[in-house]
């Protein structure tokens, strides 16, 4: 099978951001033709017109590791109303949501405190778990986890977070949770 995504990023994603198509050399950058040929589209116009489009949701790209949270629940705005835009359950919604908010804790919490980073991945194995009870089906949840991951996770300064979180876990034994209550 033909490897579909690059490093978390789906090849038609990475497409776009690089060639744009179509249009003409009255476009402008990104949008024009040199020599009969796409001109490339910077990274930020490609991701701008994929949100224009609503292809991609409009994300938080702050300098910030938790962004704005309005009302104070633990998942970003931006997060937030894209899971409230999906027609799922509210059971669902509500896995999702679980999900982005032990991430963010993942991304905040001490590294050197042990209790703090065994009750995030606590929180993410659960919230993982009840992805898949709500949704019923890796099939559906594993991509899903997958997509809150990768929205919550959107900029440098979060991703270096998460991935000293990652290696802070790394070697950890951990168990998976057992009786679900995924209200």
């Amino acid at each position: 099978m033909t490897q579909l995504w690059k490093h978390g990023v789906p090849i038609l994603l990475l497409t776009a951001m690089v060639v744009g198509c179509g249009g003409n050399s009255s476009d402008g950058p990104g949008g024009g033709t040199a020599g009969g040929m796409p001109t490339p589209y910077s990274f930020r116009e490609a991701f701008a017109k994929l949100e224009a489009s609503g292809q991609l949701p409009v994300l938080d790209r702050s300098d910030s590791i938790a962004g704005p949270d309005v009302n104070a629940n633990g998942v970003r705005d931006d997060i937030e109303r894209h899971i409230d835009s999906k027609p799922d359950s509210q059971a669902q919604k509500n896995s999702l949501k679980a999900l982005s908010r032990a991430l963010t804790q993942a991304m905040t919490v001490d590294t050197k405190d042990k209790n703090a980073l065994r009750d995030v991945t606590n929180s993410i194995n659960i919230s993982t778990g009840c992805i898949w009870k709500t949704y019923r089906t890796g099939a559906v949840a594993s991509p899903l986890g997958d997509e809150i991951e990768k929205l919550t996770v959107n900029t440098r300064r979060r991703y270096d977070a998460y991935m000293k979180y990652n290696s802070a876990m790394n070697g950890a034994v951990i168990s998976a949770p057992k009786g679900l209550n995924c209200d």
